[in-house]
């Protein structure tokens, strides 16, 4: 019949329900039946029927009561005695009283109708406490617009006791933010002190350490400014596209127009890559070049928005994105390009994937390490004004993973910032000392007699490997490009066959002939990196390796080549096609798991669990070095295991089953961390009761019908090979336009041509987006 008994270990029955009458609240799974039974027991209750209702736009238990005859209800009293023998997630939060309750013909009572009955006024079934500060009042004022009608206690615990669950937490902090002087508040202050007098005695501290509130109030910029600005942005803009349109318009063009119809396929393909090779060489010096002309060596200060000096900032940072930094990184060729920008870069200083706002402001010392996904924001937009300063890192300092530096900020000899630290703009951070967290905080000193020595490689084989790094850079990124000639050879021989058809039908009908000639090159470029990975980099083990290394090299090598192919299969991301292909690359990725991140190089030591989700940029497992020092370590989880984007895993971590690592967020120490666990922020914070949504059901999210795993496979391998069909079009659209003018030697016209067809596929791109 539905009707379950639930026994205690001695045998007795403990509560009596229907096993349908199970809800979600807060987080928690509860049968309303144990509730039911613990308020039945006590002596003025006959009957009652607890039901999950929404109250004020909140989720909340209601009991309804029918008491027994010549007794009274007191709902604080029934509260008090509940909290005795229930958690607070399970004590209702309002108490009904009714002469009888609805049934059903079965003689079960009807949840549905006391889910819709109007409920009576009600007054809170606890007395308020009085505020002992204008922080304490303040604080209560928001508690009551985020949790339910309720007393609200100073002392009593934000989640446990008053029912608070992460969202509600955000509320909560978001409500409070509206008072200025109270604005610094954050979900970790939440987590953290647990309880609103605590929350205001840190929020107090913190105001006498900070002082007066910061004003974040500014005067908009003059309108005439902006237009003069936008205009200038709108005339460079088409050079921008063009260059940018160059990298592979500039080899269609080359094949399309300047092969010889007699030379095989092999001789234009070595022709192209040269093309491409001379076309990469060229940006990197143009993007040096427009540095120093539009900016020269850049002077700290502030700027007005949208000035002149910001004006030639953006043109100088758009040029400068025209180079592929992220190719350089992990490599002797980053010092080596950083200082023909102006910065100041000390031998050995190891350099991975970084972003700068003024480049000849960046100071690092020798032998320093600085991890990947780095951010040295010091130039950034700060209401009007433009803010630029410098950046000083000192020798053998060590940055971690994801984090970001503001302006005016040293960092000394020796220091360790942990991975998502944020140093925010004016901070010192001492010698050999150890900083972690969001804001970053010192935590300690770093154990120097722990570290190993500098690793030392003789100049013969650092000149080699500088050798290899610049071939292998300039190699790499055209065989990228490497299976799309056979589209390029294809296409060629069917406009000589198809002569005798009318042109303009010819090119109206090249999507039709791209689309499916796309998604062959799509799985052909796949196949040709799984080649490169096992030829260059057969096996890939835990230990500690020197980056002047053969290992090193190899393994750099294979992470570029993913990373040129993924630039150019940017819509492989996130697909089901995703796990198949890092599957074929080495690494153990569990059945229906979902991965969009980049693992370059260290398929061997991932191992991802069933039915995972690792979300987009997140950094999983990415190599630790120091000193000179490669270290590799497995990363593991378990199943259902959820990263959010931009989390930060480490070598060696192991995620059990069933937790979720934060949006920008990392985990704590292995030890530290049980199934089914949520941790976020930086440092790490547990989140005590996390909001949880069961949208399609389980059996959707885990399990989906294979009519729905086919939809999805045939969308994506339409959307996959989208990109590579609209390069295809446009390109053969693009030299019909211009091509000819490039043979009769109108070279004028043919650039004019070339940066109009640049413009206007842009916008074309952009339109099918929408």
């Amino acid at each position: 019949s539905g009707d379950a008994v639930v026994l205690d270990e001695a045998g007795n029955i403990g509560f009596r329900g229907r096993i349908d009458d199970q809800v979600k609240i807060r987080g928690f799974r509860v049968e309303l039946g144990e509730i039911e039974s613990k308020i039945d027991a006590l002596p003025e209750v006959s009957q009652n029927a607890v039901v999950l209702r929404n109250v004020a736009g909140i989720d909340d238990l209601v009991a309804f009561i029918v008491p027994k005859r010549g007794s009274t209800i007191d709902p604080k009293h029934l509260r008090a005695e509940l909290r005795h023998t229930l958690p607070a997630y399970m004590t209702p939060g309002r108490y009904e009283v009714v002469d009888a309750l609805p049934k059903l013909p079965s003689g079960k009572v009807n949840r549905n109708l006391l889910k819709k009955i109007e409920l009576a006024e009600q007054a809170p079934v606890e007395e308020q406490e009085d505020p002992r500060s204008e922080t304490e009042a303040l604080l209560l004022a928001a508690a009551k617009r985020a949790l339910p009608p309720q007393a609200i206690p100073f002392d009593a615990d934000f989640f446990t006791d008053l029912g608070g669950h992460s969202l509600i937490a955000a509320r909560f902090v978001s409500a409070v933010r509206e008072t200025p002087h109270l604005a610094s508040i954050t979900l970790q202050d939440v987590y953290n002190a647990r309880t609103l007098r605590a929350i205001a005695a840190h929020l107090d501290g913190k105001a006498e350490m900070r002082g007066p509130a910061k004003d974040f109030s500014f005067a908009p910029p003059p309108l005439a400014r902006r237009i003069l600005c936008g205009l200038g942005q709108a005339i460079a803009l088409p050079v921008i596209l063009a260059l940018m349109t160059a990298q592979w318009l500039g080899v269609f063009v080359s094949y399309m127009l300047l092969t010889d119809p007699g030379a095989s396929i092999w001789t234009e393909i070595v022709a192209l890559l040269g093309v491409y090779m001379g076309v990469n060489i060229a940006t990197i010096f143009i993007s040096i070049a427009a540095k120093w002309i539009l900016l020269g060596r850049i002077k700290p200060g502030r700027y007005p928005l949208w000035g002149a000096y910001y004006y030639r900032w953006w043109l100088a940072q758009r040029f400068m994105a025209l180079t592929h930094m992220k190719w350089f990184q992990a490599s002797p060729i980053m010092r080596l390009y950083l200082n023909a920008l102006g910065a100041k870069v000390g031998p050995d200083a190891l350099i991975s994937e970084v972003e700068i706002g003024a480049v000849d402001l960046i100071s690092i010392g020798a032998g320093a390490s600085l991890g990947t996904k780095l951010k040295l924001a010091n130039a950034r937009v700060e209401g009007n004004e433009l803010v630029i300063g410098a950046i000083s890192i000192g020798p053998d300092a060590y940055i971690g993973t994801s984090c970001t530096i503001e302006e005016d900020v040293v960092i000394g000899a020796g220091c360790e910032l942990k991975d998502l630290g944020a140093v925010p703009a004016g901070s010192r951070l001492g010698a050999h000392e150890v900083w972690d967290g969001s804001p970053a905080r010192k935590t300690g000193l770093v154990d120097e007699a722990a570290l190993p020595t500098q690793a030392q490689a003789s100049l013969a084989r650092r000149s080699v490997n500088t050798f290899a790094y610049t071939l292998l850079l300039l190699a790499i990124p055209p065989l990228g490009l490497l299976p799309i000639f056979p589209a390029f050879w294809l296409f060629d021989k069917l406009d000589n066959n198809l002569g005798i058809l009318d042109r303009a039908w010819y090119l109206a009908a090249i999507p039709l002939f791209a689309w499916p000639t796309s998604f062959a090159l799509v799985l052909l470029t796949v196949g040709f990196i799984v080649a490169v990975r096992w030829l260059v980099l057969p096996r890939v083990r835990e230990g500690v390796y020197s980056v002047h290394s053969g290992f090193y090299v190899r393994k750099w090598a294979v992470a570029l080549a993913t990373e040129v192919t993924l630039e150019t299969l940017s819509s492989l991301f996130a697909t089901i096609y995703m796990r198949t292909w890092y599957r074929l690359m080495g690494a153990k990725i569990g059945k229906d798991s979902e991965i969009s991140t980049n693992i370059a190089g260290r398929y061997d030591i991932v191992d991802i669990g069933d039915k995972c989700f690792i979300a987009d940029e997140v950094i999983l497992g990415d190599e630790d070095i120091r000193r000179g020092w490669m270290h590799l370590a497995k990363v593991k989880t378990g199943s259902r295991v959820f990263i959010g984007n931009d989390g930060v895993i480490p070598p060696g971590a192991e995620i059990p089953t069933g937790a979720l690592i934060g949006i920008k967020s990392k985990p704590p120490a292995n030890e530290l961390m049980s199934e089914g666990d949520t941790w976020f922020g930086s440092p790490p914070i547990k989140l005590p009761v996390r909001q949880k949504f069961d949208g399609g059901g389980a059996t959707w999210t885990y399990e989906p019908p294979w009519w729905k795993k086919l939809l999805r496979a045939t969308f994506e391998a339409v959307n996959i090979s989208l990109p590579t069909m609209l390069f295809i079009t446009f390109g053969t659209w693009s030299v019909e336009v211009f091509g000819q003018k490039l043979l009769d030697g109108y070279y004028g016209q043919f650039v004019a041509l070339f940066i109009l067809c640049s413009t206007l596929i842009s916008i074309a791109m952009t339109l099918v987006v929408i």
